[in-house]
């Protein structure tokens, strides 16, 4: 594993181009929802009672909020715009996931031309195997919902539901994060024109190393994100300052990495 991980780290270093548009559309996208986010807040805080006020002017601004949620149309035009950003960011992120893969495959074209060009060939397939993916993803979700709702209702506490819960939602995780794998298999095939088919036996019969460097990356951006916050806590100034606006870039890069590590891996037992 340790050799895919560092040919994975020196292909990850050759894709600037595609780490720097992950970075400057996480950027955006974070900028959009912080002045959503803050057009809603602050006019609500504003009317929010101080800590000076009486009790009874809190539980007056619960009973009116909940009287304008439920019997007054005023969320309707978050909620409509809380699913244009849901649909955005699910018609976005296929496509610059075509635009990644396309260039990991075909690195022997120039950066920019071949991450626009991946977008171009393979928007259709990387949108309806996204499409798949989240389907496939919530299907657990049929069963879960009930089961929770039935812990929820016969529990003598939330705690003891979520406890119960809690084993369940794990088996979510480890399921999300298998699908995960295997449709990022998927999508070397569909990049690499390399056939789903034996791209998918191939994953099945290396599932355990795989897994390996997906848990070793996954640790390590786990690991930065500790290491960053810390850093930040302890330093504060512009030192923090900076660490914290550069961490979005080495998590990106880390993301480039694992899809890197990844080809690297399937290249070498389909070539083997």
């Amino acid at each position: 594993m340790t050799s895919y991980i560092k040919s994975g780290f020196l292909a990850a270093l050759a894709q600037p181009f595609a780490t720097i548009i992950l970075f400057v559309y996480q950027m955006g996208w974070g900028i959009l929802l912080y002045k959503l986010v803050q057009g809603v807040l602050v006019p609500l805080m504003h009317r929010f009672p101080g800590a000076d006020q009486p009790k009874e002017a809190l539980q007056l601004f619960l009973a009116e909020s909940q009287f304008q949620i439920m019997k007054t149309d005023l969320i309707y035009p978050y909620l409509w715009w809380l699913a244009a950003l849901l649909m955005l960011r699910m018609l976005l992120t296929p496509l610059l996931n075509s635009g990644v893969y396309y260039s990991l495959t075909h690195s022997e074209q120039n950066a920019g031309y071949r991450f626009f060009r991946g977008i171009k060939e393979l928007m259709l397939p990387f949108l309806l195997a996204y499409i798949t993916r989240i389907a496939l993803t919530a299907v657990p979700l049929i069963w879960l919902l009930p089961k929770a709702q039935s812990l929820f209702t016969h529990s003598t506490s939330f705690e003891e539901a979520a406890l119960q819960l809690l084993p369940w939602l794990a088996g979510m995780l480890v399921y999300g994060f298998l699908l995960h794998l295997i449709f990022m298999y998927i999508q070397f095939a569909l990049a690499g024109n390399l056939g789903v088919l034996s791209t998918v036996i191939t994953f099945i019969r290396f599932s355990l190393p795989i897994m390996g460097i997906a848990l070793i990356l996954l640790c390590s951006s786990g690991l930065l994100a500790g290491i960053t916050f810390t850093a930040t806590y302890l330093w504060a100034g512009l030192v923090a300052l900076i660490i914290y606006q550069l961490f979005p870039l080495f998590h990106i890069f880390l993301q480039i990495w694992a899809i890197t590590s990844q080809f690297k891996l399937l290249s070498a037992k389909l070539n083997g």
